[in-house]
């Protein structure tokens, strides 16, 4: 065993090149197909967090401003526009609407005000039901005055607080990755809008956009029942000066994005597939015709035809597996270090895969890269070893 283990061992060293180049289409196979996998992944996360997240069925902004709510929704994009809060109770007295909660948006223009460039979001304690469950387990009834919620890319203080205008707001929690604009947001309670408000002004920075006490930004509503929501729809269209987005919407345009990408990078991974299998089973045509001197010397001295094909087999195996443990840990590690450069590139939500589906993702990218090799050279290994020299 010994002896077959040097001898391949001597044939990878003596083609160094060849073996290098063959390391390297496993390398670049593995590589690309963890990185765009993982990438995939998680897309579909972020996807799926963002339709959770919304809570609400129907959502109401000022006319001009729905494109620009689905951008907050959909991507990392921060935004502010306002409308009177006297829209709240025109909203509470349409037919099939169950709940409605406003919301204030805020944008600050400098990082000197705070501890970082945020947007700012108000909800109101009492009737909120899209923030404050996603910290269930926080056991959180409501958020008191002076408490603030963070997003999961809001840097937090050593004594768990968070400045904004010269004032230090302590954080009540911090709420999971979601993969948009969320992760870079402060929720506050929108009686303490207005002391950021008065803060700002007497910092003389900060604030993008002047606003009224009265002034909300988005009116968030939970309707009876599924079947109401066009109903519910179609009566808010008789109200003047909004726009109306629903999570039929948003959904049906992550989708559609996701679909786009997903067959892009399946076509890539394909690509790449089908000229790996190519280019391998040419190199390995070539490389082991030209061992065929060598396949008959060892024949002749009492090799079996089995015991060369095992020979050959390992060595194709070895710079298989190589390019697979190398592709796939280069492309792992990549992900991790590129990963907010990732999010920032795409322009759909994105959240980083569970330990689980990277392992997965790992694993089967390894297997397929590791057997690649071995397949594409099996029919050349059967034609250089001939049945008709010795058994």
């Amino acid at each position: 065993m010994r002896t077959f283990h040097r001898l391949i061992a001597k044939s990878i060293s003596s083609r160094l090149y060849r073996s290098i180049g063959l390391v390297m289409i496993g390398l670049i196979l593995s590589y690309a197909m963890v990185m765009i996998s993982l990438i995939a992944v998680g897309m579909k996360h972020g996807n799926n967090n963002v339709v959770e997240r919304m809570g609400a069925d129907l959502i109401v902004v000022p006319k001009g401003h729905g494109e620009e709510l689905e951008g907050i929704l959909l991507t990392t994009q921060k935004s502010y526009f306002y409308m009177d809060d006297a829209i709240v109770d025109q909203i509470k007295e349409i037919d099939g609407v169950d709940e409605v909660s406003p919301q204030t948006f805020l944008m600050t223009l400098e990082s000197s005000c705070c501890d970082q460039v945020v947007q700012i979001i108000g909800i109101d304690n009492e009737s909120d039901f899209t923030v404050t469950p996603w910290i269930e387990k926080k056991y959180m009834e409501s958020l008191k005055y002076g408490e603030i919620i963070v997003g999961s890319e809001i840097g937090i203080r050593k004594d768990n607080t968070f400045q904004m205008f010269g004032k230090s707001y302590n954080v009540a929690a911090v709420l999971a990755e979601s993969g948009s604009s969320m992760d870079g947001t402060v929720f506050v309670s929108r009686e303490v809008i207005n002391d950021l408000i008065l803060d700002a002004q007497l910092a003389g920075q900060g604030m993008v956009a002047k606003i009224e006490p009265g002034d909300i930004s988005a009116a968030m509503i939970k309707v009876d029942d599924e079947e109401s929501i066009q109903s519910v729809t179609a009566k808010l269209s008789g109200i003047s000066g909004i726009d109306i987005v629903t999570t039929d919407l948003v959904t049906s345009r992550l989708s559609a994005g996701l679909r786009k990408t997903y067959v892009i990078y399946a076509i890539v991974i394909i690509l790449l597939f089908l000229i790996s299998v190519l280019l391998l089973f040419i190199i390995h045509y070539i490389t082991i015709n030209d061992k065929k001197a060598e396949v008959e010397i060892l024949r002749i001295i009492g090799v079996s035809r089995k015991e060369v094909k095992r020979v050959l087999t390992k060595e194709v195996f070895f710079t298989s597996f190589l390019g697979a443990v190398s592709g796939t840990s280069f492309g792992f590690l990549s992900f991790r270090l590129l990963f907010e450069l990732i999010d920032k590139t795409t322009k759909i939500p994105f959240a980083i895969p569970s330990v689980n589906e990277e392992l997965i993702v790992i694993f089967v990218s390894f297997l397929l890269t590791t057997i690649l090799g071995p397949l594409c050279a099996a029919i050349s290994i059967r034609k250089v070893c001939p049945e008709d020299i010795l058994k």
